[in-house]
């Protein structure tokens, strides 16, 4: 009997360790980069759709591959920033569903990409 006395409360907190990681919010890993301009249309974003559910915690890998700072904005978001050569990351959570532009607030002739929270 002392040694069920001693596991039930070591098991106990165990179980409940393990059923606090169940409620999170799980973290989604996308990556979107700058596509250099062509002869025939300005840079862009690649992919151009990113799709997430609603209250993923996002992680955006911005490529840059050029040699020139590019702006980062996902309006509905409160985000916009600039993303150097070699690229940076971009965290949010996705509060609310809907579809939001994305796009570079520093050149006007890139074409937009999309988030897509559902």
């Amino acid at each position: 009997m002392p040694t069920f006395r001693r596991f039930f409360p070591a098991a106990a907190l165990g179980l409940a360790l393990v059923l606090s990681g169940c409620g999170g919010h799980p973290t989604v890993r996308r990556a979107i980069s700058v596509v250099p301009a062509t002869a025939s249309a300005g840079a862009s974003y690649e992919p151009k759709t990113i799709t997430v559910s609603k209250d993923d915690n996002v992680i955006l890998a911005v490529g840059n591959p050029t040699t020139a700072a590019h702006g980062f904005t996902i309006e509905g978001y409160g985000i916009s920033t600039e993303i150097p050569p070699g690229g940076s990351e971009v965290k949010i959570r996705a509060t609310h569903p809907g579809t939001f532009k994305i796009y570079c607030q520093l050149h006007e002739t890139h074409q937009v990409a999309t988030l897509v929270v559902q």
